[in-house]
């Protein structure tokens, strides 16, 4: 597991590291409470792979997918699955559209999530978001 303690100016850091371990056909599963900055991670990491940072990240709550062109992975996918179970994701197609190829972030991918897509053969890795006590950084723990 690594460990970060980063204000959002500073996410280029993980950023970084994460374009060096990431590949296509990855699965990072996002983790924290709402406001922790699953989403802020995201676009950061979509303007870190663009040399053109004109492409407005949003949270994909209300459409539950979106995609972003990326030169190094052909696509970045961006999920919502708040309160979805894994019976949803089933449903919604969302293990067909992991099957596409690109590099994958799902926001509240949980551990149920996490043990289905091993068990579909997916690689996952996984982050976990905490905003500190009366800070502007949070803590990012990476578990691959």
């Amino acid at each position: 597991m690594m460990n970060y303690r980063l204000i959002e100016a500073d996410l280029y850091i993980l950023c970084n590291d994460l374009r060096a371990m990431l590949k296509n056909g990855h699965i990072v599963l996002l983790q924290g409470e709402i406001g922790s900055g699953k989403t802020t991670l995201v676009r950061a990491f979509v303007e870190h792979t663009q040399k053109h940072k004109s492409t407005q990240v949003q949270s994909p709550t209300f459409s539950l997918a979106l995609a972003y062109e990326s030169a190094q992975y052909g696509a970045i996918y961006h999920y919502d699955m708040y309160r979805k179970s894994p019976q949803d994701m089933l449903e919604l197609g969302l293990l067909d559209m992991l099957m596409q190829e690109g590099l994958h972030f799902v926001e509240w991918g949980d551990n149920n999530m996490q043990n289905l897509l091993k068990t579909s053969g997916f690689h996952v890795i996984g982050i976990h978001i905490t905003p500190t006590q009366g800070q502007q950084d949070r803590i990012y723990e990476v578990s691959l």
